[in-house]
């Protein structure tokens, strides 16, 4: 029996058509040493966390993306099933991982998402751009994933929601994320919902000014004093797989922030863009009378009220300017705003 599983499994694993068979043989084996009374403690927990098999979905969004490369790297090896609307989109570096598997799945049809053998699920839920109502769309989304949760019977949760997402109005196009928390906070019975703040990586298109003969960059965090944490893609990954690798025994729904390790002003980020990239910058701050035009020209005219929204709410008379605090509840991030940067930029 052991003789004819090894010579299935290196079959399996010779070829592209047959990593399928080997990930279901690598499935069978290991339950059948959990059920095995002789195994010792150690041994037990190691092959539990050989087990663990991780749904993300979207798998297409950056935190989705860098979270799988976190998990891909770890020592203990997950089951990593990505869900995609189009599997092309898998990173080909993710393809070669045995322990990787793209899916087909659309979080906006319930009926294309299956979650079976899965313990733990992954979900960022993103906006819509399509001109759909944006409550409309989370509401759906969240739906669909719920129902797909507990037909598969899934232990484990965790959601990437937004800091300030605990308030119902308000905060614009943060709307998604508290919509996915409320629907989604009991739907399993572990369920982990981690709340970052903005991130360094939405001021990528600062470098874009290069370019320019006199380049200007633009920023909302006003005035010149005020100072925001924001973070970086990679603190969030990584504690994003931490908490999908890592037992807790804290209650459910377990809610955390992650910041980055310090606030950065629009001085800061002036300062960030002219290190890296050796040039000269002019400032110029986009006053609240001016959000409205400022995000016109970055999302779909039908969204730039909610994106002007989530800026206000984050601003020093904002409704979360409050909880940009370093508690016991928030983790700090190691990734400076200019390392992020820099590691984005192309000359």
């Amino acid at each position: 029996m052991v003789r004819l599983c090894l010579s299935e499994i290196h079959k399996a694993k010779s070829s592209e058509a047959g990593l399928s068979v080997f990930r279901t043989l690598k499935t069978r084996i290991i339950m059948a040493l959990l059920q095995t009374d002789n195994v010792a403690p150690q041994v037990r927990f190691d092959i539990f966390s050989m087990s663990r098999h991780v749904t993300v979905i979207p798998a297409s969004t950056k935190a989705g993306r860098e979270t799988i490369r976190v998990l891909l790297e770890s020592e203990s090896k997950p089951t990593i099933r990505a869900v995609y609307r189009d599997t092309s989109k898998a990173p080909p570096e993710f393809l070669k991982h045995l322990n990787f598997e793209a899916v087909k799945g659309d979080i906006g049809d319930g009926g294309s998402l299956d979650f079976t053998g899965s313990n733990t699920v992954f979900y960022i839920p993103p906006p819509t751009y399509d001109g759909t109502d944006t409550g409309d769309w989370a509401t759906r989304a969240g739906t669909n994933v719920k129902k797909a949760l507990q037909k598969a019977n899934i232990q484990r949760l965790l959601i990437l929601s937004a800091i300030g997402a605990h308030n119902s109005s308000g905060i614009g196009v943060l709307r998604v994320n508290y919509i996915s928390d409320e629907l989604l906070k009991d739907s399993v019975p572990e369920v982990s919902i981690v709340r970052p703040t903005y991130f360094h990586e939405d001021w990528a298109h600062l470098l874009d000014a290069e370019k320019e003969e006199n380049p200007i960059i633009y920023s909302w965090v006003a005035p010149i004093d005020y100072k925001i944490p924001l973070v970086g893609l990679k603190d969030v990954a990584e504690n994003c797989a931490d908490a999908l690798l890592v037992e807790t025994a804290k209650p459910s729904p377990h809610y955390f922030n992650v910041f980055g390790p310090r606030a950065y002003g629009s001085l800061d980020l002036k300062q960030a863009v002219e290190e890296i990239t050796g040039k000269k910058y002019e400032l110029k701050l986009v006053e609240k009378d001016q959000l409205l035009d400022y995000w016109k020209q970055i999302v779909p005219e039908y969204y730039a009220e909610e994106f002007k929204e989530m800026t206000t709410c984050g601003l020093a008379d904002g409704i979360i300017a409050k909880n940009f605090v370093y508690d016991e509840n928030t983790v700090r991030g190691k990734v400076e705003l200019v390392d992020a940067l820099r590691s984005l930029y192309k000359k």
